[in-house]
């Protein structure tokens, strides 16, 4: 696996309107500029004709990303977990031999985010010549995740102009890595206590003429496990010398109360897959292969399947060559590995942090910053200074940073941020226009910052 660095590419965002209109008429969607270029991580594989597109709103944040296929594949898929969000799974588990898929898509956004599968079927649609002929037509499949609720305030989710635009985005042999697409803003490990950071992950191998490829979005109840048995981050602030995944599951713990923690409903947790390769096999035979690599998986993610998971895999198969040398068992053990490490790829680098500062600003600093902040609609956070304290009011609803209505202190950091009063102790920014005045501030700024627009003057 070759793990590379993209070139930084420099792109406009568009920032979130919230226009002051009736509630239901507020559209979060409304303006966003999909993201179709990243810097970072990313793995470059060999795959003759398999592309992948990724597309994102950084105002979620949240992603897509797109499998697409130069011609249609014969495909299965493997449903577990007790809360799976997907499109054209039962046709995937009718036994057609024939190929009949031209894409997989992997989103955010919840039931929400399936509507991208749909933008990416129809900007298939586009690119096709008598797109309505019975044999042509593209069939998508989808499968999302999670990435609402108490990650963030907003509401924004992948849509139709995102599934179209990771299909013109598409390129092959390169996929990002980490934080990136449907990977955007996803999370993993709340059993134990404290969710962590993940994203998208992939790997890939090469058997003699037989390909691998294995794409991944965890967003798990679980942690992710790495192949010492231990887990890759745990705590708050989030760190990696973590103990043994044993010692945890074997510590007697409340835990459907744990459970409950962990997760905000039966699609809170999902972590989706594609298992691909270009050996020829039957339905009965791919759909064994899917099954032995989804359970495979579960070594990498403690615990895995749970009731309030959604996990889908998704195998196909571009049926080019047929090598009788390797059973679709013995393809299953060799996907199983490159699985484990799609899984442990997803997760991002741990982000550098400032540390809490001896100096007090002034209070005639400290009260710039006092004010009213919209995150979302009905979701308003109050900044207030007092004895050169700032401190915020937060918003009506829980986040995993600010309880609700709760007021919590800002304390000084190192490089002119503050820190949050919390067990997580998050990074508060604020935002500054070109003539030095508070127009926003940014919670946990970075790979998945969470805005909020100044509306008090």
């Amino acid at each position: 696996m070759k793990v590379t660095g993209a070139v930084i590419t420099v792109f406009a965002l568009s920032a979130i309107q919230f226009a002051d209109v009736e509630a239901q008429e507020y559209d979060p969607n409304r303006g966003l500029v999909p993201i179709t270029e990243f810097d970072g991580p990313a793995l470059e594989f060999d795959f003759p004709g398999l592309s992948i597109g990724v597309a994102e709103y950084a105002e979620g944040p949240t992603g897509t990303t797109v499998i697409h296929f130069d011609e249609r594949v014969m495909g299965v898929i493997d449903v577990r977990g007790g809360g799976p969000g997907t499109m054209n799974a039962t046709l995937l588990q009718q036994g057609y031999e024939d190929p009949l898929l031209r894409a997989i898509a992997l989103s955010g956004g919840s039931a929400y985010g399936l509507a991208a599968a749909g933008g990416a079927a129809k900007e298939i649609k586009s690119l096709l010549d008598d797109p309505g002929w019975f044999t042509k037509i593209a069939v998508v499949g989808g499968a999302i995740i999670f990435d609402l609720g108490g990650r963030r305030y907003n509401a924004v989710t992948p849509d139709e102009q995102l599934g179209r635009a990771a299909i013109r985005a598409m390129r092959p042999g390169y996929f990002p890595l980490g934080a990136r697409g449907a990977g955007r803003f996803a999370m993993q490990g709340g059993y134990y206590g404290a969710g962590q950071h993940s994203g998208q992950g992939a790997a890939f191998g090469k058997y003699g003429d037989i390909r691998v490829a294995v794409f991944t979005v965890v967003n798990s109840v679980g942690g992710i496990v790495d192949r010492s048995g231990n887990l890759v981050r745990c705590g708050v602030p989030s760190r990696s010398d973590c103990p043994r995944v044993e010692s945890l599951l074997h510590t007697p713990a409340d835990t459907d109360d744990t459970m409950a923690r962990a997760s905000e409903g039966l699609t809170s947790n999902t972590t989706i897959t594609l298992v691909a390769t270009n050996q020829q096999m039957s339905f009965a035979e791919l759909q064994r292969f899917a099954m032995q690599t989804h359970t495979s998986m579960a070594r990498a993610i403690q615990p895995f399947h749970t009731i309030n998971d959604g996990d889908t895999l998704f195998a196909v198969t571009t049926g080019e060559i047929r090598d009788e040398t390797v059973s679709s068992g013995k393809l299953g053990v060799l996907a199983s590995e490159l699985a484990w490490d799609a899984v442990l790829s997803s997760v991002p680098p741990l982000a550098q942090r400032p540390t809490a500062s001896t100096q007090v600003p002034p209070a005639d600093e400290l009260v710039r910053y006092a004010g009213t902040y919209l995150f979302a609609p009905g979701m308003e956070g109050t900044v207030s200074t007092a004895d050169r304290q700032l401190s915020i009011k937060a918003p009506a609803r829980y986040s995993m940073y600010l309880p609700a209505d709760a007021v919590v202190r800002m304390t000084p950091a190192t490089n002119g941020d503050f820190l949050l009063d919390t067990n997580r102790q998050d990074v508060v920014r604020f935002d500054k226009s070109d003539a030095g005045n508070i127009t926003g501030l940014t919670i946990n700024p970075g790979r998945w910052p969470v805005r909020a627009r100044r509306i008090d003057r």
